[in-house]
């Protein structure tokens, strides 16, 4: 094998420096068809994605105008994958090291197949060296440099191999970034549309992550918390340790697990744990019945003042939509109308402006 000059190895370095910063699946794959180029020859480089049971295929490129339809190239790929020389290779050897097609085939043979008529051919890139980061009966995803001319020099393929462990890491990496971020984007949303008032918390009571309605809630029923503290207050961790004490008792009977209840001016708030650790606390609050009429005070409209006591009640817009046959953004539209005219920002302010007003006796 020849070896890798000088020049080559500072360049891999520079290269695996980039590598290695956190990227999402979408992000790293656009960056490793940038960054490929900068270390070896080349016309263009391809990221390619084939699921063999669906027939399917996308196929990025770090020269997209080079292409007329990529999405075309991407599923010509696929249809014709069976015949690809370098897959083929990679599923019979279950080697996943950098490999050309004159090392399968001739390229006379190679010629005379549909994947070069289909693919090949239209781009005028005969000559493919590439590596394998998964492959199997299922799917294969590939890492390859095209061009015309003349086969790749092992130089390539040299540099090809030093690098595949390292992609294959940061790939991985990609991939557990790409995970994590659909689950913080999902639980974000959940939180928002249903306003939670959410707690996670370690054993000892320090608080990992609050949403702004449980910090409200602390707030509005006298659980303040010190300025800089991470720590729950003194009373709400002497509950959780009696709770998780009970949760690990040995009895074979599962424990009854009763929520924390904290009566306050405005209504009651009930404090329930998610019986595993790191432990979730979720927060409710009941509200004392509030009548509508003292809403007609608040200088709201009919339909805005029918609204309000709905979320006062704890419905969410798609319940009060379907409540009065109207749509949930159409309620979310009557509602920053009246959080105009409270100069409130959220439905949590509004209900809270109204208990108030209540309660003092307006």
């Amino acid at each position: 094998m020849e070896r890798l000059t000088g020049k080559d190895l500072r360049r891999i370095s520079e290269f695996l420096r980039e590598l290695y910063q956190l990227r999402t699946h979408e992000e790293f794959t656009n960056h490793l068809i940038v960054a490929l180029p900068t270390i070896m020859e080349g016309e263009f480089t391809s990221y390619n994605e084939i699921n063999h049971r669906q027939g399917t295929g996308s196929f990025k490129t770090d020269h997209p105008g080079f292409l007329e339809n990529p999405a075309h190239y991407g599923q010509a790929l696929a249809r014709q994958a069976h015949s690809h020389p370098i897959l083929q290779y990679f599923e019979t050897t279950h080697d996943r090291s950098a490999t050309t097609i004159s090392d399968c085939v001739s390229q006379r043979e190679f010629r005379d197949t549909g994947l070069y008529k289909e693919f090949f051919e239209p781009l005028r890139i005969p000559y493919t060296i590439g590596f394998a980061l998964e492959i199997d009966s299922h799917h294969s995803i590939t890492l390859a440099q095209h061009k015309g001319g003349r086969e790749f020099s092992e130089r390539t393929r040299a540099a090809l191999n030093a690098i595949r462990p390292h992609v294959l890491q940061g790939f991985q990496n990609a991939l557990a970034v790409t995970q994590m971020q659909e689950q913080l984007t999902a639980l974000d949303q959940v939180m928002e549309a249903g306003h939670q008032a959410v707690l996670s918390v370690t054993t000892e009571g320090r608080i990992r992550f609050s949403t702004p309605h449980a910090q409200q809630l602390f707030t509005q029923y006298g659980l303040r918390i010190k300025r800089g503290s991470e720590w729950l207050p003194s009373s709400l961790r002497a509950w959780l340790r009696g709770q998780i004490a009970h949760l690990q008792s040995p009895d074979d009977v599962a424990p009854t697990i009763a929520p924390l209840t904290i009566a306050g001016t405005t209504g009651t708030l009930h404090i329930h744990i998610v019986p595993k650790a790191p432990y979730v606390l979720l927060m409710l609050q009941e509200n004392r019945p509030t009548s509508t009429t003292n809403l007609a005070h608040l200088g709201l409209s009919a339909r805005e003042t029918e609204i309000l006591t709905w979320v006062i009640q704890g419905k969410t817009n798609p319940e009060i939509g379907m409540i009065l046959s109207i749509s949930s953004r159409t309620v979310q539209k009557h509602l920053e109308r009246v959080y105009s005219r409270l100069g409130v920002e959220n439905r949590h302010a509004a209900i809270s402006h109204v208990l108030n007003v209540n309660q003092s006796g307006q």
